[in-house]
């Protein structure tokens, strides 16, 4: 781990139960979603229907019309549809690496406990991935995530207002690529 990373956390003496979001496998959650590719705005609803070996994400505008449809298998994924336009390789790969990190599918792979020397809250390090996530003490739900490679911090994810341990905003941003996610839960 870098050591600008590495600075504000430090080792915690134990595991901790932490929560994953949107881990209802009976459910689908629907958010309002706005999206920013560099010049780009999209925004319709992203609809999420996780499951314990995949999940599924559809993206579709406010008439109806599907973006995409991906489907997240644990070591893989399937591209049901993506609109012509953004069906690019470094477009599907971005979506398909953000909402696994998003999701929290590395957690259940090797990590390390931490917690953040500031606030004392818990944190979950996913080795091979980079990627930690932070939680609230009281609730151990996740506050906040950053991916980060050999340069630094470059994807950053906030969960924010939890109702039913649900979060109501969740806000994707790069810091080296101009691409944004804000997601809006209505149901």
């Amino acid at each position: 781990m870098q050591s600008c990373v590495t600075g504000k956390f430090a080792s915690a003496p134990e595991d901790f139960n932490y929560k994953k979001i949107l881990s209802d496998n009976s459910k689908s959650y629907i958010y309002r979603a706005q999206i920013k590719l560099y010049d780009n705005d999209f925004s319709g609803l992203l609809v999420i229907k996780p499951g314990k070996d995949k999940s599924r994400i559809v993206f579709l505008n406010e008439i109806g019309m599907k973006f995409f449809d991906i489907e997240l298998l644990k070591d893989s994924y399937t591209i049901h549809h993506i609109f012509t336009p953004v069906n690019k390789k470094m477009f599907i790969k971005l979506l398909v690496n953000d909402f696994r990190f998003m999701l929290m599918s590395g957690t259940d792979t090797k990590t390390h406990y931490l917690k953040e020397k500031k606030t004392e809250n818990p944190a979950l390090q996913i080795k091979k991935a980079k990627e930690i996530f932070i939680f609230d003490k009281q609730t151990l739900l996740p506050k906040k995530a950053l991916k980060y490679s050999l340069y630094g911090k470059h994807t950053f994810i906030n969960y924010d207002k939890y109702i039913n341990d649900i979060p109501q905003t969740i806000y994707i941003r790069h810091k080296r690529i101009k691409f944004e996610m804000k997601l809006n839960f209505l149901k």
